[in-house]
Formats: C-alpha cells, sequence, structure tokens
C-alpha cells in the first residue's frame, strides 16, 4: 500500500481524490470545511472511480446509515483502526463491502426496527396511515382535511386512534415513527 496523498478539509479531499484517483479513500467525517459525509457524497456525484472506507469515532444506528446512503464502501470506528482499517481497505480494494462489527450491529438493530415499525403499519386502517403520513410531513389538521375531504375535527379522530394503537403519546413521536416505519420513503400522494 502507497499513501499517494492527506486532506486537512473537505475541498482537499476532493480536489486531491479527482487530482489521484486512489484506488481507496480512507475519510473521516470530523473535517474542516464540512463533513467527510459531504465529502463522499461529491466524490459520488463526480463518479469518481474510487473505493472509500470511513473511519469514524461515531457508530451510533444514524451515523452508519448516513455513511452508507451518502455511498461509502466501508465503515470503521476509530477505535478499531489498528486492528481492521488494513483489512478494510483491503476488502473494498476488491470490490467488497467492510462493516465493522459494531456497525454491522447497528445496521442491522436499524432494519429489525423498521421492519417492527412497519408490521405496526398493518394495524392502522388506510385513513389512518394517510393522516399520520401527512402529519409528519408537517400539515395542519385543517390541510390535511383538505388533502382527504375530511373535517379537522375527523382528521383529529383518525390521528388520536393511530396514536393509541400505536402506543404514541406526543404528536412529536409521529415524526421518529413515520420515519423508522418507512412511511415517508416515497412522498407520493397519500395512500401510496
Amino acid at each position: 500500500m502507497e499513501v499517494v496523498a492527506e486532506a486537512g478539509t473537505v475541498d482537499d479531499a476532493i480536489q486531491l481524490t479527482t487530482k489521484f484517483l486512489p484506488d481507496v479513500v480512507v475519510m473521516d467525517l470530523g473535517m474542516p470545511g464540512g463533513s467527510g459525509l459531504d465529502a463522499i457524497r461529491l466524490i459520488r456525484q463526480k463518479e469518481l472511480p474510487v473505493r472509500i472506507v470511513v473511519l469514524s469515532m461515531h457508530s451510533g444506528r444514524e451515523m452508519v446509515m448516513q455513511v452508507l446512503q451518502a455511498g461509502s464502501d466501508g465503515y470503521v470506528p476509530k477505535s478499531s483502526a489498528h486492528t481492521d482499517l488494513v483489512q478494510a481497505i483491503r476488502t473494498v480494494y476488491k470490490g467488497q463491502r467492510f462493516l465493522h462489527p459494531e456497525a454491522t450491529t447497528a445496521l442491522v438493530d436499524e432494519l429489525l426496527d423498521k421492519q417492527e415499525e412497519s408490521k405496526l403499519l398493518g394495524i392502522l386502517s388506510d385513513r389512518e396511515r394517510d393522516v399520520l403520513k401527512l402529519t409528519a410531513m408537517g400539515f395542519t389538521s385543517r390541510e390535511i382535511g383538505d388533502q382527504l375531504a375530511l373535517s379537522p375535527k375527523t382528521v383529529d379522530t383518525y390521528r388520536e386512534r393511530a396514536m393509541m394503537k400505536l402506543n404514541i403519546e406526543h404528536r412529536t413521536d409521529i415524526i421518529r415513527f413515520a420515519l423508522r416505519a418507512g412511511l415517508l420513503d416515497s412522498l407520493n400522494s397519500p395512500g401510496k
């Protein structure tokens, strides 16, 4: 292995990756001038033929999902860099993905939770699901009523029933539920 360049900022990382086209980029998420996630997205937008391994001190669910969605091929926590980074580089170089067990656990937990939330959607009527989705999107009862040809009071009733069925106590939890259940994955018209 040969290190061809080191970058201190997001802009440097993008410029050096474009200039040298390394086989593998090891990207830190905490960089001056933006986030390593921004750099990954911009490198992917340029469609550069490089593999990317993220090296981060964060290994929570949300971060792992963001890293993968940004276009990373591998993920190694900094606490394991001394034992796993070389293996991660070699693995992604071969065209495979590398996820440290912490990241794999976070990813599997996220998928299982999403699956569980999706199952819960099945206990809701179509109208309750529509009202929850539109509520999570930020519409008021009046706006939802206009879209679904219902009175605002009827919208409130559907929302309350759905919240009871899902054991949700606060309206702010509707957004979290909708995101985890994939209700907002496609922002098409209600019911789709």
